[in-house]
């Protein structure tokens, strides 16, 4: 019984470390897709959203390395809780 379990437990705690190692792969669209227009058009917005989150991926890209395991697996986390996550919010999350 043991057995059976362990094969199912171990391929998904491999998956959460693995995870931890890379910077994780967010729908970008998705993200800027929900963000407030703030009294501009919604073309600005996703313009200028997609440019924060697209360049906020670049410095945690360059970053990531730098980061403990640990705290990278915790933001992740954090910032997968209520809508789509965030780079602009990892990357604020990661660097506190």
């Amino acid at each position: 019984m043991l057995k059976p379990l362990c094969l199912l437990v171990l391929p998904l705690l491999a998956a959460t470390a693995v995870q931890a190692d890379e910077v994780p792969r967010f729908n970008i669209k998705a993200i800027c897709g929900e963000a407030p227009s703030l009294g501009q058009s919604a073309r600005t917005t996703d313009q200028g959203c997609i440019h924060d989150e697209t360049l906020a991926r670049t410095q945690l890209e360059q970053q990531w390395a730098g980061f403990k395991a640990q705290r990278r697996k915790a933001c992740i986390q954090e910032v997968s809780i209520g809508g789509p996550p965030s780079y602009v919010a990892l990357l604020t999350c990661i660097q506190m």
